[in-house]
């Protein structure tokens, strides 16, 4: 993990796994960020699961195997990702002090599309972050039916900001 400081040099990155991996399973949403065929970011929300051990970060998402985002897929790979997970919100009577507790995952890697017992991998670990069961029966027809992608991170930063600090 790369460290990160705010506007007052101050490094926010939290170095303990058990709260990058509590933030992981509280956060609903991962975005990423694909780069379309004009040089712009498309940046797309998507349900995730994950792998993280020894500091390495897999992500997988449920999508199918068509449209705008595996077009630009097969031409560059390469993607940003974002998960956050805001704690609460921090009103003030001055705008310029409103504010908000949160954790925030960042980072970039590579995403394939997966197969075969990595595809089953995936996508029990994606329906295990949004139901209470491990284990999901999943016909053929399900599996054939759609892709499971993963990103293998190549780098992230874990940030915590609290009111605190």
């Amino acid at each position: 993990m790369t460290a990160d400081k705010d506007a007052f040099g101050v490094d926010r990155e939290i170095k303990d796994i058990d709260a990058l991996e509590n933030a992981l399973e509280k956060a609903r949403v991962c975005r990423i960020a694909l780069i379309d065929e004009n040089g712009y970011p498309y940046i797309i929300p998507m349900f995730f699961g994950y792998s993280l051990g020894e500091g390495a970060l897999e992500l997988y998402f449920r999508c199918e195997e068509k449209g705008k985002k595996f077009d630009l897929l097969k031409k560059n790979n390469c993607a940003g990702f974002e998960i956050e997970e805001i704690v609460k919100f921090i009103p003030s009577e001055n705008p310029a002090e409103f504010t908000a507790e949160y954790r925030c995952i960042t980072g970039a890697g590579v995403i394939e599309s997966v197969t075969g017992i990595e595809k089953i991998t995936g996508l029990n670990l994606i329906m295990k972050k949004y139901t209470t069961e491990n284990e999901h029966n999943i016909s053929e027809n399900t599996l054939n039916s759609l892709a499971v992608l993963k990103l293998t991170a190549s780098g992230f930063s874990f940030i915590e900001h609290t009111k605190d600090g």
